[in-house]
């Protein structure tokens, strides 16, 4: 027990940090860039070159772990409702996934080169301090979804309780109706979160192993899944899946960029932090893999469960959306193969939702706080406030029972991050010409700190592309809230946004340019420390020669005497 004594908190240590603010105070590192003064910790700091550990497989496996899961599974099938057909639903997906892989690859760039977070990335766009409102954005969405997933992987366990133990199904409820969730359901709930837990401690540059894990099981599950679909359905596959479209002319376009724009914006978050993960690239072309791969493996992904629904249907006269309806019917069979095959397949599902939740919602509300707060947050600090904050504070049974309005809002929150996204890219590639200087991103009065502390054309960017979607992200909380021919624009909300926003920051950047910005030569953090470290040799071998030659003269010295 002796050597692990020293990472227990003491009674003294407990006592302080409940009494005491000062007491959860980080130690200050020494800073390689922030001026003294400005408070800082190693999360925040370029990724040394010894920590660029992940290669092109592993940012692969990362989306793999992203991307292969079962709201991914469900997304056409989520837009039935919009009256497309499962060939226009795949279509939106490729469609819309294209679109914004070329933003989350430009941005992905971005941190490969910089090997900066997110969080210090958007300085040298928005300014220094304004910066800090696309923080906060992302990391409040961020602690949504990971609330929401993690109420979604508790149905999951409530699947492979019911395969292990059948009379998990009569477990008695002791929670009144006001409650908006079932005492199994909370059970469920608590058990997932409890099983995810553990990953949430793990630092992004260990997660590979948990990346390859779910990059292998998923897809055959998946595969497996389509395959019994297709088998079940029989001669009804052929019709079930050549259904003809009945949308056409505005209604059609209407549906399909609706389609478009609520499947791209749940993944929009990502094309802001993406850099939180690409800093770690060995090799910054290795970001590049992106603008092929997601819209490849997203489709795929979609495309499986839409052909799994439709037979399915054909099958039981209903649409089974998510994989956890496909495993009660196994269930329903009272058989022990279905309780088996319902058994892996939801500890698959599940182990999809914890690393959907660790990648794109607990790591990136971490690296978020860690910056608005670094004198007191680490990355581990904000994964432990995600976890339990994060999760508990929205109420995920609250929100999903009797809230789907606000479930929608918060889809349609990608309009604002979306052109957030897009904003950093412009300025990145078309206005700061791939030359930023990243040890001036650390000082709050460098030349990212523009007028105190805002980029007032990034700014104004985000306004024009933003103000005309304002009145549909009102219907979308409100559905009595009537827009008339807003909605076409709303429809186009993601693309729009993205497209506007860029065009508008690199015109006025182009019109009114912040000259201390735009330097001749990029400054990188990796360079600036190993010329750092060559003038200290240097220095080191200067003050060594002028001491032998000091020895040399007092020995010539006392020789002469």
């Amino acid at each position: 027990m002796s050597h692990i004594k020293h990472y227990l908190s003491t009674k003294a240590d407990v006592r302080d940090r409940v009494t005491s603010v000062k007491a959860w105070q980080l130690p200050q590192p020494d800073s390689n860039f922030a001026p003294k003064g400005t408070w800082t910790n190693h999360d925040m700091e370029p990724v040394p070159p010894s920590e660029w550990s992940w290669t092109t497989s592993t940012f692969i496996l990362y989306w793999m772990s992203d991307l292969v899961q079962g709201s991914t599974w469900s997304a056409i099938a989520s837009l039935f409702s919009l009256g497309l057909t499962w060939w226009e639903g795949l279509l939106a997906i490729f469609f819309g996934g294209t679109a914004l892989c070329i933003v989350v690859s430009a941005n992905g760039l971005v941190g490969a080169m910089l090997h900066t977070p997110f969080a210090v990335t958007c300085r040298a766009t928005y300014g220094y301090h304004f910066s800090k409102f696309c923080v906060i954005s992302r990391m409040v969405i961020a602690w949504f979804w990971f609330s929401i997933q993690t109420y979604s992987g508790g149905l999951g366990v409530t699947q492979l309780i019911l395969a292990m133990a059948p009379s998990y199904a009569n477990f008695p409820n002791h929670l009144p109706a006001s409650a908006g969730v079932t005492s199994q359901e909370f059970l469920s709930f608590f058990i997932f979160w409890l099983l995810q837990f553990p990953f949430c401690l793990v630092h992004p540059r260990r997660l590979r192993p948990i990346f390859l894990a779910k990059g292998i099981l998923l897809p055959i599950v998946a595969v497996g899944t389509m395959g019994w679909a297709i088998h079940q359905a029989g001669d009804q596959a052929g019709p079930s899946l050549s259904a003809k479209s009945t949308l056409h002319g505005k209604a059609g376009f209407l549906a399909f960029m609706t389609a478009v724009s609520s499947q791209t914006g749940q993944w929009v978050t990502l094309a802001c932090n993406v850099g939180d993960f690409s800093r770690y690239l060995k090799e910054p072309k290795s970001a590049l893999a992106q603008i092929l791969f997601v819209p490849a493996m997203w489709s795929i992904t979609a495309m499986f469960g839409a052909i799994a629904t439709c037979c399915l249907q054909a099958v039981y006269g209903e649409i089974l959306y998510t994989p956890f309806q496909i495993t009660q019917k196994w269930l329903d069979t009272g058989s022990s193969t279905g309780r088996f095959f319902a058994f892996v397949c939801s500890l698959a599902w599940i182990l999809g939702y914890i690393g959907l939740n660790i990648t794109a919602n607990s790591i990136s509300a971490a690296n978020d706080s860690a910056a608005l707060l670094p004198r007191y947050i680490s990355i581990f600090r904000g994964q432990m406030i995600a976890v339990t904050v994060g999760v508990f504070a929205f109420a995920p049974w609250k929100v999903m029972s009797s809230a789907s309005s606000i479930v929608s809002f918060a889809g349609s929150y990608g309009c604002v991050l979306a052109p957030m996204a897009s904003v950093m890219a412009a300025d990145y590639f078309f206005v700061k010409g791939r030359k930023i200087d990243v040890p001036a991103l650390y000082d709050p009065h460098g030349i990212y700190y523009y007028a105190y502390g805002v980029n007032w054309r990034s700014v104004c960017a985000l306004v024009i592309a933003i103000g005309p979607l304002i009145p549909g992200m009102g219907h979308a909380l409100d559905t009595s809230f009537k827009i008339g021919d807003w909605q076409y624009l709303y429809a186009c909300s993601v693309v729009y946004s993205m497209v506007s926003g860029a065009l508008v920051h690199i015109v006025l950047s182009r019109l009114f340019p912040h000259e201390a910005s735009l330097i001749e030569e990029a400054v990188y953090a990796h360079e600036v420390l190993a010329a750092r470290s060559t003038a200290l040799q240097l220095g080191q071998s200067d003050s060594l020669e002028q001491e032998e030659e000091k020895e040399d003269g007092a020995r010539i010295a006392v020789v002469a005497v």
